[in-house]
């Protein structure tokens, strides 16, 4: 039983719950200063988490079974449909994955939409819209929009609404900063399968770059919108000068940056671990496998939005 929870966490992909989870935490410490409900604030995290899964395995069933197998083959740095490649899990199975985590989610949801009020239905539609339809989305380049949404005004507006019970136009304000870095984690993952997405034909924002590089460039551009929005819970009085300890994170930025210069010149290479990249989980087991120059990366742009993300809420919490 338990190396089957474990199959179904990896395949669920919980190395990239804590975006959702440090996300969350944001609005979380913030909706405590306006008397927010702590129980429902946890109960919303349960079933966020259960969303963001269950979009994670509805993504691999679909892609599973519309794509050509010899893709996930040759594309297999990133881990993605490998337990149903050496049949640990069959097609049927997922199915059934996917519809246990939505049906508990719906149950969340409707919990809410009795305690609280008709507002979890525009919350809740947008998050079920995003689990059905992001699997399609990326044949228009819009799976970062999709992330943009689901990580900023759904999650953001939605749990300040079962806590509080109220609508308010900051909590969209407070979502840019640690939705772009969010999205920064996305767009780290199409950088890194820039080569194998092309021959995939598989459409991304950054691949609609003539090459990696000028991705590249958007991707700094990006980062840097992500710092200057922390003006904006300034100009807007919503938070104290302590939000801007968050600018104590730009090493890290500017680290996730030089390796991914790095990773354009030599795919293979492994930079030195540095005490501000950790946690990096299961390392031995990705060097291994010949994954850990990939994950690197990844843990690097996932870390960068966990301490963003809890420096912000401290400041919530003790401006």
């Amino acid at each position: 039983m338990i190396s089957d929870i474990k199959l179904w966490l990896c395949a669920s992909r919980i190395y990239t719950s804590p975006m959702t989870i440090m996300s969350w935490l944001v609005i979380f410490s913030y909706s405590l200063t306006k008397g927010g409900n702590i129980l429902y604030g946890l109960f919303a995290l349960l079933g966020i988490c259960l969303a963001h899964f269950a979009t994670n395995v509805f993504d691999d069933y679909i892609d599973f079974k519309t794509l050509e197998k010899s893709k996930f083959v040759t594309n297999k740095k990133n881990g993605k449909c490998k337990y149903l490649l050496n049949n640990s899990a069959t097609l049927n199975e997922v199915l059934i994955i996917f519809l246990a985590y939505s049906i508990i989610a719906s149950c969340i949801g409707l919990f809410f939409l009795i305690k609280v009020g008709l507002g979890v239905l525009i919350f809740g539609g947008i998050g079920a819209l995003i689990i059905l339809l992001y699997p399609f989305l990326g044949k228009f380049r819009l799976c970062e929009l999709a992330v943009g949404l689901a990580y900023g005004p759904a999650l953001f507006g939605g749990v300040y609404y079962v806590m509080t019970g109220k609508f308010d136009i900051e909590c969209l304000i407070i979502s840019i900063p640690t939705m772009i870095l969010t999205i920064n984690l996305l767009y780290t993952s199409t950088i890194l399968d820039f080569d194998n997405d092309i021959k995939d034909k598989k459409k991304t924002f950054a691949n609609s770059f003539k090459t990696i590089t000028e991705g590249l460039k958007y991707q700094k551009l990006l980062i840097i919108l992500g710092y200057l929005s922390i003006f904006l819970l300034g100009i807007f009085d919503i938070g104290d000068w302590q939000i801007f300890l968050t600018y104590l994170t730009i090493p890290l930025a500017i680290n996730l940056i030089n390796s991914l210069n790095e990773y354009i010149q030599d795919k293979e290479k492994i930079p030195e671990r540095k005490f501000f990249n950790f946690p990096m989980e299961n390392w031995d087991r990705l060097v291994q496998e010949g994954s850990a120059g990939f994950m690197f990366r990844m843990y690097q742009a996932r870390n960068l939005m966990i301490y963003f993300s809890i420096i912000l809420s401290i400041s919530f919490l003790f401006g």
